[in-house]
């Protein structure tokens, strides 16, 4: 049997392409995890704290007295 010379330069390139596109999905994974996190503080800080009623539950309490 004859053996055939590995093609490293081959694998080499197969090997980049899998570790780059590992690498490119983590990075996109963690910019939209950073975006969501940002976006999600910047609605916590407006919204009021405690209880509050709103339309909805105004409109439940007027169907309970019904």
């Amino acid at each position: 049997m004859k053996q055939q010379p590995s093609d490293l330069s081959r694998r080499s390139l197969l090997k980049a392409l899998t570790v780059g596109s590992v690498a490119g999905a983590a990075i996109a994974a963690t910019g939209i995890s950073a975006a969501q996190a940002s976006e999600s503080s910047k609605v916590t800080t407006q919204e009021p704290k405690g209880y509050h009623e709103t339309a909805h539950i105004i409109s439940y309490y007027d169907s309970l007295r019904s």
